[in-house]
């Protein structure tokens, strides 16, 4: 066992593509989400070598650099993503792997390590209870417990009837609001809002889109606002076919200004040529619930663990 070397690259990005064939990456993904991740620490990529050959790996991260509205997390640590090849299971790899990741995060002072929805950087919410069940039951013998599931949803827009979505935009102008794109200058007031009313992460995930936005790499209407007297209420976003968040202000809810801003965001999305619109992570009731009325389905299931010191 030891850490990440400059030259383990092309090795450990082949070796993760066939440990998680479901969940591959290439070099820019790798180097954008791990290396240039600002918690990034060479020695918590651990790899599992045999003859000079690397088998396995095990990516843990402890925070150096607090996130917005959410800080360091002192004492939580995450394993973003690990595994063994297939042609070395059942030799005890994918066991001291982990066995040396609990001992490497405990020393780094972490008492709880979660699998995996660990942000900004996180590749999958958690274990894939279907395509990745032996990892699943390795983690289970370590103690790790299931705390919360999470599931991926798809639709194809490009059979939607857009048309009998229109209500929901003409309902809640009704009461006076209006969903429509972003403008650029109203980019201070969006940033406020989210700061106000959403989740840390969601600030950070908009921003890194504006900036893309301001260097032409994308466009202000892959952001729309529903609005009221000036007032923002709620928004959503996409990034080609990857749609979310989408979130209203509490005190609004339950108006159908969620409905209307989904209907507005899959029209748009279905005019720049998209076939497609997916989301990675959201729960299953809220897919039932909400997605499920234009046109999503849940494509996969996962579950999110945590271990606690002294819990095996």
């Amino acid at each position: 066992m030891r850490g990440y070397r400059c030259e383990d690259e092309q090795e450990l990005i082949s070796l993760w593509n066939d440990v998680m064939p479901f969940d591959q990456i290439d070099v820019r993904t790798f180097r954008r989400k791990v290396l240039l991740d600002p918690n990034f620490d060479p020695t918590m990529l651990i790899i599992a070598e045999v003859d000079g050959e690397a088998v396995g790996f095990c990516l843990c991260i402890v925070r150096k650099m607090p996130m917005e509205k959410v800080g360091l997390e002192e004492g939580r640590s995450w394993i973003t993503a690990f595994g063994v090849h297939p042609l070395h299971r059942r030799k005890g790899i994918g066991k001291a792997l982990i066995e040396h990741a609990l001992a490497k995060l405990e020393d780094a002072g972490a008492n709880e390590v979660l699998v995996s929805p660990y942000t900004p950087n996180y590749f999958i919410p958690g274990v894939d209870e279907e395509r990745y069940s032996d990892a699943l039951n390795l983690l289970y013998r370590f103690g790790f417990k299931v705390i919360s599931s999470a599931v991926s949803a798809e639709a194809n827009i490009s059979t939607l009837d857009l048309n009998a979505f229109s209500g929901y935009e003409q309902r809640v102008s009704r009461e006076g609001v209006k969903v429509r794109p972003l403008q650029p200058n109203e980019i201070t007031k969006l940033l406020q809002f989210l700061e106000s009313h959403m989740p840390g992460d969601w600030l950070r995930h908009a921003r890194e889109l504006l900036i893309k936005a301001t260097y032409g790499f994308c466009d202000y209407d892959q952001f729309i606002i529903a609005e009221r007297d000036g007032e923002l209420l709620g928004y959503c976003q996409f990034d080609g076919e990857h749609f979310g968040p989408i979130g209203v202000r509490e005190d609004v809810q339950r108006m159908g200004i969620g409905s209307a801003l989904l209907s507005k965001c899959l029209q748009i999305m279905r005019s720049k040529g998209l076939h497609n619109a997916w989301m990675m992570w959201t729960s299953e009731e809220l897919v039932k619930r909400f997605y499920s009325k234009f046109g999503f389905r849940i494509s996969r299931r996962f579950c999110i663990l945590s271990w606690r010191k002294c819990s095996y």
